[in-house]
């Protein structure tokens, strides 16, 4: 129980910067920010799994559509199903090689992908806005902002697993 609710502190903790402090980081004209909340989920979906991964994907998921009074749920289902997505890495055996190590941005970028190309798909319906344009836009450079910002938790896990 006390494992789930760190889980959940970092994760509401990683809410609360994701909707007040990472706006001050966008690139392009179109305002493009990195997901540390898939960096979260990620993290909590290889520890617990699936299922872990998905509650928290779609709790910390409609906590953010509280806060930013947009389409209630659509976060929530894109999150939801990234944190399931990153479940499907947890294995006992390889959970540190996964953690530590460039395979954690791997996954980040493919849990990151999932979550953008959903929730911008969605978003678009019914607009002008071609496919390949969403993509180009708001897909990958969000994905790849987000792996950016992944390579922290492996380059401070790398440190502390050096010190010991």
């Amino acid at each position: 129980m006390i494992d789930y609710l760190k889980y959940a502190g970092i994760l509401l903790g990683l809410v609360i910067i994701q909707k007040t402090l990472i706006g001050f980081i966008d690139v392009t004209e179109y305002r493009i920010t990195p997901d540390i909340v898939i960096i979260g989920l990620v993290y909590v979906g290889i520890k617990r799994g699936k299922i872990i991964g998905g509650i928290s994907g779609f709790l910390s998921g409609i906590v953010l559509d509280i806060f930013s009074f947009s389409f209630i749920g659509l976060m929530a289902l894109a999150k939801t199903v990234s944190g399931f997505v990153s479940g499907y890495f947890h294995n006992e055996l390889k959970m540190e090689r996964y953690l530590n190590t460039y395979r954690f941005i791997v996954i980040v970028s493919f849990c990151s992908l999932v979550n953008n190309f959903l929730y911008y798909y969605i978003y678009f319906q019914g607009t002008s806005l071609e496919m390949s344009d969403m993509v180009l836009r708001y897909v990958v450079p969000t994905t790849v902002y987000t792996a950016l910002f992944s390579v922290f938790p492996v380059l401070f896990a790398r440190k502390r697993r050096f010190s010991r």
